[in-house]
Protein backbone atom coordinates (compact mmCIF):
# COMPACT_ATOMS: atom_id res chain seq x y z
CA UNK A 1 0.00 0.00 0.00
CA UNK A 2 3.04 2.54 0.67
CA UNK A 3 4.36 1.91 -2.63
CA UNK A 4 0.83 2.43 -4.38
CA UNK A 5 0.44 5.57 -2.21
CA UNK A 6 3.90 6.75 -3.22
CA UNK A 7 3.69 6.27 -6.84
CA UNK A 8 0.64 7.95 -6.97
CA UNK A 9 1.44 11.02 -5.68
CA UNK A 10 4.53 10.84 -7.64
CA UNK A 11 2.40 10.86 -10.80
CA UNK A 12 -0.17 13.48 -9.55
CA UNK A 13 3.47 15.91 -9.38
CA UNK A 14 4.56 14.15 -13.16
CA UNK A 15 1.48 15.11 -14.29
CA UNK A 16 1.75 18.86 -15.76
CA UNK A 17 4.61 18.00 -17.84
CA UNK A 18 2.81 16.86 -20.41
CA UNK A 19 0.95 19.96 -21.03
CA UNK A 20 4.69 21.50 -21.89
CA UNK A 21 5.09 18.83 -24.89
CA UNK A 22 6.40 20.63 -28.06
CA UNK A 23 5.15 19.94 -31.50
CA UNK A 24 8.16 18.71 -33.96
CA UNK A 25 8.59 17.69 -37.72
CA UNK A 26 6.82 15.24 -39.20
CA UNK A 27 9.91 13.18 -39.92
CA UNK A 28 11.07 11.72 -36.73
CA UNK A 29 14.65 11.73 -36.13
CA UNK A 30 16.44 8.93 -34.19
CA UNK A 31 19.25 10.38 -31.54
CA UNK A 32 22.07 7.73 -30.80
CA UNK A 33 22.94 10.38 -27.62
CA UNK A 34 19.27 10.05 -26.48
CA UNK A 35 19.75 5.80 -26.39
CA UNK A 36 23.29 6.33 -24.84
CA UNK A 37 21.87 8.51 -22.02
CA UNK A 38 19.39 6.07 -21.04
CA UNK A 39 20.89 3.25 -20.54
CA UNK A 40 23.81 5.12 -18.63
CA UNK A 41 21.05 6.05 -16.06
CA UNK A 42 19.54 2.75 -15.80
CA UNK A 43 22.62 0.63 -15.66
CA UNK A 44 24.03 2.85 -13.13
CA UNK A 45 25.49 1.47 -9.94
CA UNK A 46 23.33 3.87 -8.06
CA UNK A 47 20.11 1.41 -8.99
CA UNK A 48 21.57 -1.51 -7.80
CA UNK A 49 20.34 -3.84 -10.32
CA UNK A 50 17.35 -2.88 -10.73
CA UNK A 51 15.86 -6.20 -9.07
CA UNK A 52 11.83 -5.92 -8.90
CA UNK A 53 11.28 -5.66 -5.72
CA UNK A 54 14.24 -2.94 -4.77
CA UNK A 55 14.28 1.01 -4.32
CA UNK A 56 16.84 0.93 -7.31
CA UNK A 57 13.48 -0.39 -9.65
CA UNK A 58 11.75 2.03 -8.00
CA UNK A 59 14.21 4.57 -9.19
CA UNK A 60 14.12 3.22 -12.90
CA UNK A 61 10.19 3.75 -12.92
CA UNK A 62 10.27 7.19 -11.76
CA UNK A 63 12.65 7.86 -14.70
CA UNK A 64 10.58 6.31 -17.14
CA UNK A 65 7.62 8.03 -15.86
CA UNK A 66 9.21 11.42 -16.36
CA UNK A 67 10.42 10.33 -19.90
CA UNK A 68 6.93 9.40 -20.93
CA UNK A 69 5.35 12.74 -19.27
CA UNK A 70 7.84 15.21 -20.44
CA UNK A 71 6.79 13.53 -23.92
CA UNK A 72 3.05 14.47 -23.57
CA UNK A 73 2.15 11.03 -23.58
CA UNK A 74 -0.60 10.47 -21.27
CA UNK A 75 -1.76 8.58 -17.88
CA UNK A 76 -3.60 4.48 -18.56
CA UNK A 77 -7.07 4.64 -16.98
CA UNK A 78 -5.76 3.94 -13.49
CA UNK A 79 -6.29 5.40 -9.80
CA UNK A 80 -2.22 4.93 -9.84
CA UNK A 81 -1.62 7.58 -12.89
CA UNK A 82 1.99 6.35 -14.73
CA UNK A 83 1.72 3.18 -12.84
CA UNK A 84 -0.11 0.06 -12.94
CA UNK A 85 0.51 -2.16 -9.17
CA UNK A 86 1.30 -5.68 -10.20
CA UNK A 87 0.83 -8.12 -7.94
CA UNK A 88 3.80 -10.41 -8.34
CA UNK A 89 3.52 -14.21 -7.05
CA UNK A 90 7.53 -14.19 -5.91
CA UNK A 91 9.15 -17.37 -4.08
CA UNK A 92 11.68 -16.29 -1.46
CA UNK A 93 13.60 -17.55 1.74
CA UNK A 94 14.83 -20.86 3.15
CA UNK A 95 12.54 -22.67 3.07
CA UNK A 96 11.31 -21.26 -0.27
CA UNK A 97 7.72 -19.49 0.71
CA UNK A 98 5.72 -17.72 -2.12
CA UNK A 99 4.54 -14.33 -1.45
CA UNK A 100 2.40 -11.91 -3.46
CA UNK A 101 4.72 -8.77 -3.82
CA UNK A 102 3.53 -5.67 -5.42
CA UNK A 103 5.65 -3.68 -7.89
CA UNK A 104 4.78 -1.16 -10.85
CA UNK A 105 4.76 -1.84 -14.53
CA UNK A 106 5.11 1.89 -16.02
CA UNK A 107 3.00 2.70 -18.96
CA UNK A 108 2.69 5.62 -20.99
CA UNK A 109 -0.51 6.53 -23.76
CA UNK A 110 -0.19 7.52 -27.39
CA UNK A 111 -3.56 8.37 -28.17
CA UNK A 112 -5.00 7.05 -31.82
CA UNK A 113 -6.19 9.55 -34.38
CA UNK A 114 -9.31 7.22 -35.77
CA UNK A 115 -12.32 7.83 -33.67
CA UNK A 116 -12.93 4.24 -34.13
CA UNK A 117 -9.50 2.55 -33.97
CA UNK A 118 -8.22 4.50 -30.71
CA UNK A 119 -9.60 2.18 -29.31
CA UNK A 120 -7.51 -0.97 -29.93
CA UNK A 121 -4.04 -0.49 -28.40
CA UNK A 122 -0.56 -2.06 -29.99
CA UNK A 123 1.64 -2.43 -27.29
CA UNK A 124 5.70 -1.96 -27.46
CA UNK A 125 7.21 -3.41 -24.29
CA UNK A 126 10.52 -3.83 -22.97
CA UNK A 127 11.01 -5.21 -19.42
CA UNK A 128 12.79 -2.75 -17.37
CA UNK A 129 14.47 -5.27 -14.19
CA UNK A 130 17.11 -7.58 -13.76
CA UNK A 131 18.50 -9.51 -11.21
CA UNK A 132 19.80 -6.38 -8.58
CA UNK A 133 22.81 -7.58 -6.31
CA UNK A 134 24.95 -10.73 -5.11
CA UNK A 135 26.11 -9.45 -1.47
CA UNK A 136 28.24 -12.52 -1.30
CA UNK A 137 29.84 -11.97 -4.44
CA UNK A 138 33.74 -11.11 -4.19
CA UNK A 139 34.11 -7.83 -5.98
CA UNK A 140 31.70 -6.24 -8.16
CA UNK A 141 28.31 -7.04 -5.98
CA UNK A 142 25.98 -5.01 -8.84
CA UNK A 143 24.57 -6.90 -11.80
CA UNK A 144 23.82 -3.21 -13.43
CA UNK A 145 21.58 -5.18 -16.28
CA UNK A 146 22.99 -2.59 -19.24
CA UNK A 147 21.61 -4.88 -22.62
CA UNK A 148 19.58 -6.64 -20.42
CA UNK A 149 17.48 -4.80 -20.59
CA UNK A 150 18.22 -1.19 -19.99
CA UNK A 151 19.15 -1.33 -24.41
CA UNK A 152 15.26 -2.55 -24.91
CA UNK A 153 13.88 0.24 -22.46
CA UNK A 154 15.95 3.30 -24.10
CA UNK A 155 15.36 2.02 -27.43
CA UNK A 156 11.78 1.68 -26.40
CA UNK A 157 11.59 5.31 -24.93
CA UNK A 158 13.40 6.47 -28.32
CA UNK A 159 10.81 5.26 -30.13
CA UNK A 160 8.17 7.18 -27.76
CA UNK A 161 10.22 10.27 -28.48
CA UNK A 162 9.85 9.86 -32.17
CA UNK A 163 6.21 9.04 -31.87
CA UNK A 164 5.75 11.95 -29.78
CA UNK A 165 7.66 14.12 -32.33
CA UNK A 166 6.29 12.89 -35.67
CA UNK A 167 3.39 15.56 -35.41
CA UNK A 168 1.09 12.46 -36.87
CA UNK A 169 -0.54 10.16 -34.62
CA UNK A 170 -1.10 6.64 -35.88
CA UNK A 171 -5.02 5.97 -35.93
CA UNK A 172 -4.81 3.25 -33.29
CA UNK A 173 -3.28 4.17 -29.81
CA UNK A 174 -0.02 3.09 -28.78
CA UNK A 175 0.95 1.83 -24.80
CA UNK A 176 4.47 2.06 -24.32
CA UNK A 177 5.25 0.06 -21.10
CA UNK A 178 8.54 -0.49 -18.81
CA UNK A 179 7.67 -4.10 -17.22
CA UNK A 180 8.24 -5.84 -13.94
CA UNK A 181 9.31 -8.94 -12.40
CA UNK A 182 10.57 -10.39 -16.42
CA UNK A 183 13.42 -11.74 -14.11
CA UNK A 184 11.41 -13.67 -11.72
CA UNK A 185 9.45 -15.45 -14.35
CA UNK A 186 7.44 -12.82 -16.67
CA UNK A 187 5.13 -11.69 -13.88
CA UNK A 188 4.74 -8.23 -14.81
CA UNK A 189 3.56 -8.93 -18.22
CA UNK A 190 1.70 -11.51 -17.13
CA UNK A 191 -0.09 -9.41 -15.11
CA UNK A 192 -0.64 -6.68 -17.12
CA UNK A 193 -2.06 -9.08 -20.15
CA UNK A 194 -4.43 -10.37 -17.96
CA UNK A 195 -5.26 -7.16 -16.45
CA UNK A 196 -4.94 -5.08 -18.77
CA UNK A 197 -5.15 -1.32 -18.02
CA UNK A 198 -7.31 -0.40 -21.21
CA UNK A 199 -9.89 -3.18 -20.95
CA UNK A 200 -10.71 -6.76 -21.95
CA UNK A 201 -9.87 -7.11 -26.07
CA UNK A 202 -8.45 -3.98 -26.80
CA UNK A 203 -5.00 -4.87 -26.89
CA UNK A 204 -4.12 -6.04 -30.75
CA UNK A 205 -0.57 -6.79 -30.72
CA UNK A 206 2.20 -6.57 -28.48
CA UNK A 207 6.28 -5.68 -30.12
CA UNK A 208 8.91 -6.87 -27.39
CA UNK A 209 12.30 -5.48 -26.70
CA UNK A 210 14.44 -7.80 -24.95
CA UNK A 211 18.05 -7.58 -25.10
CA UNK A 212 19.07 -6.17 -28.20
CA UNK A 213 22.62 -6.72 -28.39
CA UNK A 214 24.06 -3.07 -29.62
CA UNK A 215 27.63 -3.56 -30.30
CA UNK A 216 27.77 -3.31 -33.83
CA UNK A 217 25.71 -2.10 -37.08
CA UNK A 218 23.16 -4.92 -37.73
CA UNK A 219 22.09 -6.00 -40.67
CA UNK A 220 19.22 -7.89 -39.98
CA UNK A 221 16.73 -8.78 -37.41
CA UNK A 222 15.16 -11.96 -35.57
CA UNK A 223 11.77 -11.60 -35.31
CA UNK A 224 10.61 -14.64 -32.95
CA UNK A 225 7.25 -15.33 -33.61
CA UNK A 226 7.11 -13.39 -36.58
CA UNK A 227 6.23 -17.09 -38.39
CA UNK A 228 3.18 -17.22 -36.39
CA UNK A 229 1.33 -14.36 -37.82
CA UNK A 230 1.03 -11.20 -39.64
CA UNK A 231 3.37 -9.16 -37.44
CA UNK A 232 6.10 -11.16 -39.54
CA UNK A 233 4.95 -9.54 -43.06
CA UNK A 234 5.03 -6.20 -41.39
CA UNK A 235 8.65 -6.71 -39.60
CA UNK A 236 9.95 -7.91 -43.01
CA UNK A 237 8.72 -4.66 -44.96
CA UNK A 238 9.49 -2.28 -42.28
CA UNK A 239 13.38 -3.66 -42.50
CA UNK A 240 13.82 -3.43 -46.61
CA UNK A 241 12.49 0.45 -45.99
CA UNK A 242 15.93 0.94 -44.31
CA UNK A 243 17.78 -1.84 -45.41
CA UNK A 244 17.37 -4.49 -42.99
CA UNK A 245 16.64 -8.15 -43.59
CA UNK A 246 14.71 -10.56 -41.41
CA UNK A 247 16.31 -13.43 -40.49
CA UNK A 248 15.14 -16.70 -39.09
CA UNK A 249 15.64 -17.90 -35.88
CA UNK A 250 18.88 -19.47 -35.28
CA UNK A 251 18.00 -21.32 -32.42
CA UNK A 252 15.28 -22.84 -32.38
CA UNK A 253 16.24 -25.37 -29.76
CA UNK A 254 16.12 -22.74 -26.98
CA UNK A 255 12.59 -21.95 -27.58
CA UNK A 256 13.15 -18.13 -27.39
CA UNK A 257 9.58 -17.48 -28.48
CA UNK A 258 8.32 -18.73 -25.47
CA UNK A 259 10.83 -16.76 -23.11
CA UNK A 260 9.95 -13.04 -22.77
CA UNK A 261 7.17 -10.87 -22.06
CA UNK A 262 5.39 -11.02 -25.11
CA UNK A 263 4.71 -14.72 -24.40
CA UNK A 264 1.98 -13.42 -21.79
CA UNK A 265 0.31 -11.58 -24.36
CA UNK A 266 0.26 -14.63 -27.01
CA UNK A 267 -1.35 -16.60 -23.81
CA UNK A 268 -4.62 -14.42 -24.08
CA UNK A 269 -4.52 -14.94 -27.83
CA UNK A 270 -2.52 -11.51 -29.17
CA UNK A 271 -0.24 -11.95 -31.78
CA UNK A 272 3.13 -10.91 -30.54
CA UNK A 273 6.97 -10.80 -31.88
CA UNK A 274 10.04 -10.37 -29.63
CA UNK A 275 12.46 -8.80 -31.80
CA UNK A 276 16.36 -8.87 -31.51
CA UNK A 277 19.66 -7.77 -33.37
CA UNK A 278 20.79 -10.55 -36.12
CA UNK A 279 23.43 -12.61 -36.59
CA UNK A 280 24.70 -10.71 -39.66
CA UNK A 281 27.84 -8.33 -39.94
CA UNK A 282 29.46 -10.07 -36.81
CA UNK A 283 26.37 -10.14 -35.21
CA UNK A 284 26.36 -14.16 -33.61
CA UNK A 285 30.01 -13.77 -32.37
CA UNK A 286 28.64 -10.05 -30.47
CA UNK A 287 26.11 -12.17 -29.25
CA UNK A 288 27.41 -15.50 -28.16
CA UNK A 289 30.54 -13.30 -26.59
CA UNK A 290 27.95 -11.36 -24.92
CA UNK A 291 26.53 -14.86 -23.48
CA UNK A 292 29.50 -16.08 -22.46
CA UNK A 293 31.38 -13.17 -20.60
CA UNK A 294 28.30 -10.75 -19.95
CA UNK A 295 24.93 -12.15 -19.76
CA UNK A 296 23.86 -11.72 -15.97
CA UNK A 297 27.02 -10.49 -15.00
CA UNK A 298 28.09 -7.42 -13.08
CA UNK A 299 30.52 -6.73 -16.49
CA UNK A 300 26.89 -6.42 -18.13
CA UNK A 301 27.91 -2.17 -17.86
CA UNK A 302 27.11 0.55 -20.01
CA UNK A 303 31.24 0.79 -20.04
CA UNK A 304 30.78 -1.84 -22.92
CA UNK A 305 31.77 -1.19 -26.22
CA UNK A 306 28.17 -0.29 -27.28
CA UNK A 307 27.27 0.67 -31.04
CA UNK A 308 24.94 3.90 -30.03
CA UNK A 309 23.78 4.37 -33.49
CA UNK A 310 22.80 0.81 -33.41
CA UNK A 311 20.57 1.63 -30.59
CA UNK A 312 19.09 4.64 -32.52
CA UNK A 313 18.78 2.11 -35.99
CA UNK A 314 17.34 -0.26 -33.83
CA UNK A 315 14.77 2.43 -32.83
CA UNK A 316 13.42 3.34 -36.03
CA UNK A 317 12.76 -0.32 -36.85
CA UNK A 318 10.64 -0.46 -33.75
CA UNK A 319 8.69 3.12 -35.40
CA UNK A 320 8.18 1.80 -38.66
CA UNK A 321 6.75 -1.56 -37.00
CA UNK A 322 4.72 -0.14 -34.74
CA UNK A 323 3.15 2.73 -36.94
CA UNK A 324 2.19 0.11 -39.96
CA UNK A 325 0.63 -2.12 -37.43
CA UNK A 326 -1.61 0.62 -35.78
CA UNK A 327 -2.25 2.63 -39.01
CA UNK A 328 -3.43 -0.79 -41.25
CA UNK A 329 -6.82 -1.23 -41.67
CA UNK A 330 -7.13 -4.60 -40.08
CA UNK A 331 -4.85 -5.30 -36.63
CA UNK A 332 -3.11 -8.31 -36.64
CA UNK A 333 -3.97 -11.94 -37.01
CA UNK A 334 -2.57 -14.95 -36.67
CA UNK A 335 -2.46 -17.76 -39.60
CA UNK A 336 -4.33 -19.99 -40.04
CA UNK A 337 -3.81 -23.75 -38.51
CA UNK A 338 -0.79 -22.38 -36.17
CA UNK A 339 -0.65 -23.77 -32.99
CA UNK A 340 -0.64 -20.57 -30.45
CA UNK A 341 -3.74 -19.06 -32.51
CA UNK A 342 -5.12 -22.52 -32.51
CA UNK A 343 -4.48 -22.72 -28.68
CA UNK A 344 -5.03 -19.21 -27.23
CA UNK A 345 -6.94 -17.53 -29.66
CA UNK A 346 -9.98 -20.08 -30.53
CA UNK A 347 -12.77 -18.12 -33.01
CA UNK A 348 -10.39 -15.40 -33.70
CA UNK A 349 -10.18 -14.12 -37.07
CA UNK A 350 -7.05 -15.73 -39.38
CA UNK A 351 -4.78 -15.07 -42.55
CA UNK A 352 -3.77 -17.07 -44.74
CA UNK A 353 0.04 -16.80 -45.41
CA UNK A 354 1.66 -15.05 -48.11
CA UNK A 355 2.41 -17.87 -49.79
CA UNK A 356 -0.99 -19.26 -49.59
CA UNK A 357 -2.68 -16.17 -50.15
CA UNK A 358 -2.02 -15.82 -53.63
CA UNK A 359 -2.76 -19.14 -54.79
Amino acid sequence: MRISMLLAGLSLALAPMAAHAQAAPDQPAFSASEVRKHVEFLADDALEGRYTLSKGYLTAAVYVAERFAALGLVQAQTDTGWFQIAKLPITMGNPPRQRIYKAPNVIGVLPGSDPVLRNEYVVLSAHLDHVGTDPLRAGDKIYNGAMDNASGVATMLETARAFAGSGQRPKRSILFVALAGEESGLLGSNYLARNPVVGKGRIVADINLDMPILLYDFQDVIAFGGEHSTLGEVTARAGASMGVSVSPDPMPEEDFFERSDHYSFVKVGVPSIFLMTGFKNGGEKAFRTFLAKNYHQPSDQADLPFNWEAGAKFARLNYLIAREVANAPEPPRWYEGNRYGNRFAKGAPRARRPAEAGK
